[in-house]
């Protein structure tokens, strides 16, 4: 959630109306306040096709970079500034790989007067590995510099997994970003330093802090890699699956690897069954539509699944005592006026 914070942040800064955006992606800004949350992988790439669409096909993972500040990245990046030397940077990077992406693998490569910093993206579209690549080295790039000023031109070279644009405006746009030479099409995404900087001493280096901030960065870790639970594990399925029309038990249990039977006993020693979680995500989803877009009941009621307005008022009257019409009048804090802010007649009890 941490990096979808920073878009949703450059983006408003640079004028674009993302909310619409953020509606159709299932996320608001009630979701946004948490940054150690997770976000869904397809819920990431509606949003970046959202974008595409929308405007201008842009090197958007620069973009983002390029505003990055250490602690832009949370515990990793307060433990990247205390690091003493270039050589811990590098070995903070590769270790606490988990902190930065759980989609993609950090490495460190040490040739003939070169170090490599790489990093392969595992998950995701062709348009979401790019951007991810992109965003990714660009920001070792970035906060290398921030934490070894007056070095010199930093890096020597980088390396990035997707092909070369066909613009070459924007071809220009990443040697501009980079300033060393940009090579495409490579196995793996990197940038190379001199290894004579391994030894560099870096000036925020600070040795007993980073001890005590390695210490919760571990903990974060930890935190992290533990297996989420399995109605988690749902919820966030159904969240996603329900974009594409209601998801079925067989869709879920294929997603998790298991079969309908195992899905349902799973769900049963957690104390909930599928039918309950479906309903309280789509009381989740409805209830955010009607509090932050103008959509109205009709619409909403096609986005869920309902096969008409009246079966979604009924069915949202029977999970919450009011209809979706006093709902969102409620949470607006006006009083009915004879019609909603969508336009609509007051709803009439089916």
């Amino acid at each position: 959630m941490r990096h979808v914070q920073h878009l949703v942040q450059r983006a408003r800064a640079a004028g674009i109306n993302i909310d619409p955006l953020l509606a159709l992606a299932g996320l608001d800004d009630q979701r946004l306040t948490d940054p150690d949350a997770t976000v869904p992988l397809q819920t990431l790439e509606r949003l970046l096709n959202a974008l595409a669409q929308q405007h201008r096909d842009v090197p958007a993972g620069l973009y983002l970079a390029n505003q990055i500040q250490p602690a832009s990245l949370g515990a990793l990046g307060f433990i990247l500034q205390a690091c003493s030397t270039f050589a811990e940077l590098l070995d903070v990077v590769e270790r606490y790989n988990g902190m930065l992406s759980n989609i993609g693998h950090s490495s460190v490569r040490h040739l003939p007067g070169l170090v490599e910093l790489c990093w392969e993206c595992r998950a995701g579209s062709p348009l979401l590995r790019r951007h991810a690549q992109d965003y990714v080295i660009g920001t070792f790039v970035v906060v290398a510099r921030l934490l070894a000023p007056g070095v010199g031109p930093l890096p020597q070279a980088v390396y990035l997994a997707h092909p070369r644009p066909t613009d070459p405006q924007q071809v220009r746009e990443y040697f501009d970003f980079f300033r060393c030479p940009v090579h495409f099409d490579r196995p793996v995404s990197a940038v190379s330093f001199p290894a004579s900087l391994l030894s560099m001493r870096l000036p925020s280096g600070d040795a007993v802090l980073k001890d005590l901030l390695e210490q919760h960065g571990r903990n974060v870790l930890q935190q992290r890699i533990r297996p989420p639970s399995w109605v988690e594990d749902v919820k966030r399925l159904l969240a996603s699956l329900l974009l594409e029309g209601i998801p079925g038990k067989e869709a879920v249990a294929q997603q998790l690897g298991i079969s309908t039977r195992s899905l349902h006993r799973r769900l049963q020693e957690n104390g909930t069954n599928y039918r309950a979680l479906l309903d309280a995500v789509r009381l989740e989803q409805a209830r955010q539509q009607l509090r932050s877009t103008q959509l109205s009941s009709n619409d909403i009621a096609q986005r869920l699944g309902f096969h008409s307005r009246q079966a979604f008022m009924r069915w949202f009257r029977q999970h919450t005592g009011v209809t979706p019409g006093d709902f969102r009048r409620q949470h607006a804090g006006r009083h009915s006026t004879g019609r909603n802010p969508t336009g609509e007649p007051p709803d009439a009890t089916p």
